[in-house]
């Protein structure tokens, strides 16, 4: 909300975490959206697999096909117990995690409880070498390909990122309507990207944009999306800032089958960001679409309401004190960094995995 950003969504891995997510800290997901106003899908996230480090670049999954089954099953009773709490600002959403980490029953088993319960399903896939590889050795093809002769692509798909997609794989996303979630940011912060937002649009792929890194800021995103399209495109000719911006508002609605939110018409949802152009980092100002795609961070959201209420103004969020959270935050992340050396081979100590941008000198006065 901090960044103008209205409906949330998990999209986080979960390579951190001993299988799946607990039932229980979504119970409090979902008690927190109400009590700070956001529109949110969610869920536990599960999975039939996980990825074991055999050695140096030797990641292999391993799967308990059944584990699998209770986490959907978790899963599927919680969207029961509170899709429509809160006024309607929880809503339900399946999330098996990759898809290098699902069993094809798994995912038949997860496409048959959305139908049952009418939600979408978020999975993980086209998104990076380490998978494109597993598929290769465990199917002999591509993730979406595979989805396709399983006969388990459909439009109840959202799938995150698309950046490792053969043009088979967007064929087959065309074909039966899957939706592509693209985090620009983080992409890029990997080296990778949307090959291209134009070429997926004029394919008529619907695109939502998403964030999936810290800062989640949706105006970063848009500003990274238009670059890293006009580079692979090798031209501004064929992408504006509006379908960043509509990929932000109506191909997110889209993405969740609403046609009730992403837009400002009568009888729709009062979801709003208010930016202000007047800040002065903002100056000079253009159209406002473009001045908010070019030039805009989240810094410059002013106020958020969703469906009509107050949700943030000013960067105060339902009475947070926001510098405590931020404390809490940092030293969560602190610990997990510290976990790292007993995750990576050999053991490394921190430093050796996350070395500084410059050596840092120990002072020598005593």
């Amino acid at each position: 909300m901090l960044n103008g950003i209205t409906t949330a969504a998990p999209i986080a891995s979960l390579f951190y975490r001993e299988w799946g997510e607990t039932v229980a800290e979504f119970d409090a997901a979902a008690d927190a959206a109400g009590d700070l106003g956001l529109r949110v899908y969610l869920s536990p996230a599960y999975r039939s697999g996980g990825m074991v480090l055999h050695g140096p670049g030797d990641m292999r999954p391993h799967f308990d096909e059944e584990r699998g089954l209770r986490g959907l099953a978790e899963a599927a009773d919680y969207i029961s117990r509170q899709a429509g709490r809160h006024q309607g600002l929880v809503q339900g959403l399946l999330a098996p995690d990759r898809v290098e980490t699902s069993t094809a029953n798994l995912l038949r088993a997860t496409f048959e409880r959305a139908r049952d319960l009418d939600v979408k399903v978020r999975l993980h896939m086209a998104q990076g070498a380490m998978e494109t590889e597993t598929l290769q050795k465990l199917y002999g093809t591509t993730g979406p390909d595979w989805l396709a002769r399983e006969g388990l692509l459909n439009d109840r798909l959202i799938a995150p990122h698309a950046t490792h997609a053969t043009d088979q794989d967007l064929a087959h996303y065309a074909r039966h309507g899957v939706s592509v979630i693209h985090c620009a940011l983080v992409s890029a912060r990997s080296g990778g990207s949307l090959k291209s937002f134009s070429r997926l649009r004029d394919m008529g792929i619907n695109i939502a944009m998403g964030t999936d890194t810290s800062p989640p800021d949706m105006l970063m995103n848009l500003l990274a999306g238009l670059i890293a399209c006009r580079m692979n495109d090798g031209g501004p000719e064929r992408i504006a800032c509006r379908d960043l911006f509509d990929a932000a508002t109506l191909g997110g609605a889209m993405a969740l089958g609403r046609d009730d939110i992403g837009r400002i018409a009568a009888g729709t949802k009062a979801d709003l960001a208010i930016f202000r152009l007047d800040d002065v980092i903002m100056a000079p100002s253009v159209d406002p679409v473009t001045t908010l795609v070019v030039g805009g961070s989240g810094k410059v959201t002013d106020a958020v309401f969703v469906d009509g209420r107050l949700s943030m103004r000013g960067g105060d969020v339902a009475g947070i004190d926001m510098q405590a959270a931020r404390n809490r935050a940092q030293a969560q992340y602190d610990r997990l960094v510290a976990q790292y050396p007993a995750r990576t081979w050999e053991h490394p100590p921190v430093e050796d995995i996350f070395p500084p941008s410059y050596p840092v000198k120990e002072s020598q006065d005593a």
